[in-house]
C-alpha cells in the first residue's frame, strides 16, 4: 500500500469516527452548540499554518511515521485549533 493509500484511509477512519462521536456542554442548546461549532470552524479556518513538520527520524519504525502532505498538516491543524476552541468554550468531547 502506498502513502496516499494510507493518507486516504487514515482520514476515512478519522471522518468515521469523527460522525460517531459529539460536542456536550451542560444547558448548551443545538442552536447554541451550532453557532459555537460555527464560530471555531471559522475560527479554526483562518490559525495560522503550522510550519513544516519534520520527517521521521531516521530508524523508525515505519517509512511514513511522522510524514504529512502540506494539505494533510493544514486538516491536522485545523482540527487540533477547532478542538481547542471548543474546549474553550466549555464543551467535551463524546464518543
Amino acid at each position: 500500500m502506498n502513502l496516499s493509500r494510507h493518507a486516504w484511509l487514515a482520514s476515512a477512519l478519522a471522518a468515521a469516527c469523527a460522525s460517531q462521536a459529539s460536542w456536550e456542554k451542560p444547558g448548551a442548546t443545538e442552536a447554541t452548540l451550532k453557532d459555537d461549532s460555527g464560530q471555531c470552524r471559522v475560527q479554526a479556518s483562518l490559525a495560522p499554518s503550522p510550519q513544516q513538520y519534520a520527517p521521521a527520524p531516521t530508524g523508525s519504525a515505519t517509512v511514513t511515521t511522522g510524514i504529512l502532505s502540506r494539505q494533510e498538516q493544514l486538516a491536522v491543524n485545523e482540527a487540533e485549533q477547532f478542538q481547542k476552541c471548543m474546549t474553550g468554550k466549555g464543551y467535551s468531547l463524546k464518543r
